[in-house]
């Protein structure tokens, strides 16, 4: 199983710092020496980046697909938690001293069956029904003090918009996730 140590999530939380005060302030990406990088944030895994502003959410974007390496992935989805998340503005210069960010390194998804499958608090899910599709993270069921069917539910009708009488019929995925 694919762990990481304190001083690599100690790394990818001050990239996704440094990459948040460049974006912000100066408007442009941060460039990053792969080669001073430990090896396992060179992995390519997916990843969420979400970012808190006393407590409440105030952006999270992640990425799946373990297309190019983690600290790409984590440069990224900083950038597009404080500019692209639809739900708020852009985070602002003024705010930044305030936001607090959380890396979740994903685990790849396994389809499961049925919502019996998913063990809250250890499993965030992924639901797909035609063109529609959501996912929740492993921690938002706890967060919220959810039930895995009010887990299921909410990610099918609120996040993916897919009609209650076909959540049913979505397909359902879990992973898991290294959260810091």
């Amino acid at each position: 199983m694919f762990t990481l140590t304190d001083e690599e999530k100690s790394v990818l939380k001050a990239i996704a710092r440094t990459t948040l005060e460049v974006a912000v302030k100066e408007n442009r990406r941060v460039e990053i020496d792969p080669s001073k990088l430990p090896k396992r944030l060179q992995q390519h895994l997916g990843a969420f980046v979400t970012l808190k502003k006393e407590g409440r959410l105030r952006g999270c974007i992640g990425r799946f697909e373990p297309n190019q390496p983690l600290y790409e992935v984590i440069i990224e989805m900083a950038i597009a938690a404080s500019r692209y998340d639809s739900r708020f503005a852009p985070v602002t210069p003024d705010e930044l001293s305030e936001i607090e960010i959380e890396i979740s390194v994903l685990t790849p998804r396994v389809r499961v069956n049925s919502i019996d499958d998913i063990v809250v608090g250890k499993h965030g899910i992924y639901v797909v029904y035609r063109e529609k599709n959501g996912t929740y993270l492993p921690q938002v069921a706890t967060d919220m003090g959810w039930s895995k069917e009010e887990f299921f539910r909410s990610c099918c009708e609120q996040k993916a918009h897919i009609a209650p009488e076909h959540c049913k019929d979505a397909e359902l995925y879990t992973y898991e996730a290294i959260i810091f």
